[in-house]
């Protein structure tokens, strides 16, 4: 592209893979000098304007210049002055603390509610209590101090969120490097047990007999203390809801006269494995909302539910349900009254999508667009496998 000639050879200008200039020194110079049969100086100039065109070639002759003069150790301060810097800028005293505060305001704007209530502050309450950490130093004393109070699954979780901010600094200069990654590759922790893929479903006869045992407070040790979740859990195993769903239901979502129910919110646990409470966020967990039509079993409940004078429609659908609960003791307790052996509530999602799937005469691109999953999932998680085909039919 530019070329100077001189009798150690010529330093050539080009343009790298990246778009960036970069100097390409004498064959010579690399080896005798550098020790390697190619050296390319990095300009970190992008080759995008008439302006770092013009820079590009000036360094180009500035490290000519060191090539004919055989000016070594000045060719090679001038490569250490060409590279990026730590900037400090705005945020003065670089400890992690300060980087990770910086951070968190730069990327706020862009996160979900849940992951700022959750994670984001989770991580920030941490840092507030633990001892200043300034960034030249190594991170063992924030790692060993995790493994000291947490357990490995979430020491593993807090160390992903710091790496991202510390990835995010050094995309930004403001840190020469990240060593979290590999160190977290080296954290093994037992798979977690996706509840989308842990299925094990009721039978249509377990089914009724829980939400029958529920209707009529059959175990329940005082008044109302099953029965408050009669309705809840019907839902749950007639719908096909994520548990999360069925909370955040808001009475405006639900069209009576359509007979549908547009879930298009959620409620989620504001810190995991702990209960520090729900928030309400807008959209599901693969899709921003989707329709579920009301049979005559489900309108009734809700028309019914909604009459209730108990009930204040400017609140979610199941406002008074604390999941928490109602898993540890009503749900629980029934389960193991009726005989039945115990699986998460979210089971109930598992059972209406599986007693759609092989007793109604519904399609399976309709089943998937009402659960928010696909056909492919369906086909391979509850689909029966062991159905005979009598014969073809005559079409």
């Amino acid at each position: 592209m530019y070329e100077i000639k001189t009798r150690k050879g010529k330093a050539n200008l080009n343009k790298t893979d990246k778009n960036t200039y970069a100097v390409n020194l004498p064959t010579d110079v690399s080896k005798e000098v550098f020790g390697k049969p190619r050296k390319r100086i990095s300009l970190y100039l992008t080759a995008d304007s008439r302006e770092s065109t013009i820079q590009a070639l000036q360094h180009c002759e500035q490290i000519q210049g060191f090539i004919d003069r055989q000016d070594w150790q000045g060719l090679t301060r001038y490569e250490e002055s060409l590279k990026p810097k730590v900037v400090q800028g705005k945020f003065s005293k670089l400890t992690l603390q300060s980087l990770w505060k910086d951070y968190v305001k730069t990327k706020i704007e862009s996160w979900e509610v849940s992951y700022i209530e959750g994670d984001v502050k989770a991580t920030t309450k941490l840092l507030d209590e633990i001892d200043v950490i300034n960034l030249d130093e190594s991170l063992d004393s924030l790692i060993n101090h995790l493994m000291e109070i947490t357990t490995i699954k979430q020491v593993k979780r807090y160390l992903k969120q710091i790496s991202a901010c510390l990835t995010w600094g050094k995309k930004r200069k403001l840190i020469k490097e990240n060593p979290l990654p590999d160190f977290i590759s080296t954290i093994a922790t037992k798979k977690s047990n996706d509840e989308d893929n842990n299925i094990c479903p009721f039978t249509i006869q377990e089914r009724n007999a829980i939400i029958e045992a529920f209707r009529e407070g059959r175990f329940e040790r005082y008044l109302g203390s099953h029965t408050r979740y009669a309705d809840y859990i019907e839902f749950l195993f007639l719908t096909g809801a994520r548990t999360s769903e069925a909370l955040g239901l808001k009475w405006e979502h639900v069209d009576f006269e359509r007979r549908v129910i547009c879930l298009q919110e959620a409620m989620v646990l504001a810190t995991s494995g702990k209960k520090n409470g729900n928030i309400q966020k807008k959209g599901l967990k693969t899709q921003k909302k989707r329709i579920v039509p009301m049979n005559d079993r489900i309108y009734h409940l809700l028309m019914t539910r909604k009459n209730s004078k108990d009930i204040d429609l400017e609140n979610n659908v199941f406002e008074d349900i604390n999941h928490h609960s109602f898993r540890a003791s009503a749900y629980k307790n029934v389960l193991e009254k009726l005989g039945i052996t115990y699986r998460n509530p979210y089971q109930t999602r598992h059972t209406f999508i599986t007693i759609m799937a092989n007793n109604s005469n519904l399609k399976l691109h309709q089943i998937a667009k009402i659960c928010g999953t696909s056909t492919k999932v369906i086909e391979e998680h509850y689909l029966a496998t062991n159905v005979d085909i009598a014969s073809l039919p005559n079409i």
